[in-house]
């Protein structure tokens, strides 16, 4: 080999990793959106076009490459909707939040027996038809029968009536009901980069078919276990990122949380968990970052709750008292997280919190979803809605009181 040669040689490879290198950090910047519960009470299913509840969020929704939420009820198309207390859903209910762009969503929650085996059974054959798995027999624990590359891959579900295929614009990715005995995840792939992603529950309404269900007993030997599990989880399948979504037993309407549920938070982050992602209070609770002191850089989070991101909970406005407890049930916060990666793994470069609120317009009686902040309020008092707009101020206040917590370790 001459002197030339080997130059040519040396400055090929040397473009070669300067490409790859450039690929790698050229890769955008994984962008995460978490929401609440997803609810279903007689206002809202009276409506007659449901993609009308998302249409002033759906664009956030939409811009995150994956948004989280929590559906709260099974989904049988051969029942009728139903609600509190034994919930249902008919699948065009939640469709029309997946055509908003939820790709994320946890089917583990107090409801999710409701409506007993078979409504366990129908809501994951729902489930496996919109991940384009339903006929693929060799589906398992934590596979993805048809697994998806990126974010921007398309998957094929059925319509309401099983019949015409309809494409959706990016995958969607369920857990929270057991699939062969265990306990279900998803592990998929955003770009070069694996995520990993399992939902759990703490509490069901029944015992009934409980093992159908991700469920962890919320006692220390059952949290123990689950922290092993996640543990195992991590050192298994090495994702670049983790998420967990746990539905926790704790009461409902009270914006503080315990300090043993703080503990099994940060032992399942100390396991390998990135985000911890909390649902059931449906009230707003903070949200915890955590940062490495050595770096200045946020790798871990945890969002205690989103509260409602949909739900009929509040009926009536409260005018004379808009900080009681009840009315923040119609409230709830979309928390969007922007990560960059380094030689370390993930971490957050921004976040933002939105708060949003359960609106019914005059004339109408079913809500949908408005960005509570000063726009709205003064879109309202310029509509003539004086009495509402105060009371909509009144509840951001309520809600701008409660302050993340940034922990550095």
């Amino acid at each position: 080999m001459n002197a030339r040669h080997a130059a040519a040689l040396i400055l090929a490879a040397a473009l070669l990793c300067s490409c790859q290198s450039a690929k790698r950090s050229r890769s955008k910047n994984l962008r995460l959106l978490f929401a609440g519960d997803i609810m279903a009470h007689t206002q809202n299913f009276a409506m007659k076009d449901y993609s009308l509840i998302w249409n002033d969020v759906r664009d956030m929704v939409q811009d995150a490459d994956y948004s989280f939420a929590n559906l709260e009820a099974p989904v049988d198309k051969s029942k009728p909707f139903e609600s509190y207390p034994t919930f249902n859903m008919q699948p065009s209910y939640p469709a029309a939040a997946l055509d908003a762009g939820f790709n994320l969503i946890s089917l583990a929650n107090n409801h999710s027996n409701d409506q007993g085996s078979q409504g366990i059974k129908a809501t994951a054959l729902w489930a496996a038809q919109i991940e384009g798995r339903a006929q693929n027999k060799e589906a398992s624990q934590g596979q993805n029968p048809a697994p998806q590359t990126d974010s921007k891959a398309k998957t094929r579900t059925q319509t309401e009536n099983g019949s015409k295929p309809k494409t959706r614009a990016r995958p969607v990715f369920f857990s929270g009901i057991t699939e062969g005995g265990q306990m279900s995840f998803r592990q998929f792939h955003w770009h070069e980069y694996k995520i990993a992603f399992i939902a759990v529950t703490e509490l069901l309404n029944t015992w009934k078919n409980y093992e159908e269900i991700n469920y962890v007993p919320p006692t220390k030997k059952g949290r123990a276990a689950f922290v092993q599990k996640i543990a195992g989880m991590k050192e298994a399948l090495q994702p670049d990122l983790f998420i967990v979504s746990v539905h926790t037993s704790e009461e409902e309407y009270v914006l503080t949380v315990l300090p043993e549920v703080q503990k099994f938070y940060k032992d399942l982050l100390a396991a390998g968990a990135d985000i911890v992602v909390s649902n059931h209070p449906h009230v707003i609770r903070p949200v915890e970052l955590l940062g490495q002191k050595a770096d200045k850089k946020i790798r871990k989070a945890i969002i205690y709750a989103n509260g409602n991101t949909i739900s009929g909970q509040r009926r009536l406005l409260n005018y004379d008292e808009p900080e009681q407890i009840w009315n923040y049930t119609g409230d709830g916060r979309l928390f969007e997280m922007e990560l960059a990666i380094d030689e370390k793994g993930f971490f957050a470069l921004n976040y933002k919190t939105t708060f949003i609120t359960a609106f019914t317009p005059q004339g109408e009686r079913s809500p949908v979803i408005k960005r509570l902040d000063e726009n709205f309020i003064k879109t309202l008092s310029e509509n003539g809605q004086k009495k509402d707009s105060k009371y909509y101020q009144a509840r951001l206040d309520a809600l701008k009181k409660i302050k993340d917590i940034l922990t550095w370790q």
